[in-house]
């Protein structure tokens, strides 16, 4: 991590995310901002690695910024930082290209954990709020359940299943338990070319497009454990 942006309103929080930052990662630069419109004039000028985004901003959202940073910066990380822990908050982020999601109330030592662990590919989602995604598709399951055994109730078509091949399935598997493409290449015997392949097709056949959803997706399917440490 080289530079980073961090959007956040209240100068108290702001000055605590840029020291966190700070520990996670030695010499990283921070810029930060207290608007959308700040955030948008320093991506104008700035290719940030990392982008660390609060929700409720006075001139909007930050999740609404996630499609600006994904045009500017194509390869940063975005972390959605924020204190709204709610179902709506979590899959709309998600959905709009965020790669973590980070509750403000975590203690320091965990919330540097999670940080850190973009280094390795781990999706940095608090706790709870992996709870909370796994609660949900659970509950979207059953009603996929129920539906099957009551052919009269309207489908959703959120749970209509996309097809993937056994090889798909395997790489969507990697992606989800933090395997990088060179990992994924040399455990399934394959060129980096073609496991990049292989994600562009899962993540175009998925409709998701970062590390956070292949694993949600992944939960979903029963490829990977739901067990939380």
């Amino acid at each position: 991590m080289q530079q980073a942006l961090i959007v956040e309103d209240v100068p108290e929080t702001s000055e605590w995310l840029c020291l966190t930052l700070q520990q996670a990662f030695q010499q990283i630069q921070v810029f930060p901002a207290s608007s959308c419109e700040q955030a948008r004039q320093i991506l104008q000028t700035h290719c940030v690695s990392l982008a660390l985004l609060d929700v409720n901003l006075p001139d909007g959202s930050g999740i609404d910024l996630v499609p600006c940073v994904r045009q500017h910066c194509p390869d940063a990380y975005i972390v959605i930082s924020t204190i709204f822990d709610d179902e709506e908050h979590i899959l709309k982020a998600l959905k709009a290209g965020a790669h973590g999601y980070l509750l403000k109330d975590m203690p320091d030592r965990l919330f540097i954990q999670k940080l850190r662990g973009i280094l390795n590919g781990d999706p940095p989602i608090s706790p709870s709020i992996s709870r909370r995604i796994l609660q949900y598709f659970s509950a979207e399951k059953s009603a996929s359940a129920s539906h099957a055994s009551n052919p009269d109730t309207p489908a959703d078509p959120r749970n209509e299943a996309v097809s993937l091949s056994p090889r798909e399935q395997e790489v969507l598997t990697l992606v989800a338990k933090g395997l990088n493409r060179p990992e994924i290449s040399s455990l399934l015997g394959l060129s980096t070319n073609t496991v990049a392949r292989y994600i562009r097709d899962v993540y175009q056949k998925l409709n998701i497009s970062s590390r956070a959803e292949a694993a949600v997706e992944a939960c979903r399917r029963g490829l990977v454990s739901t067990e939380l440490h």
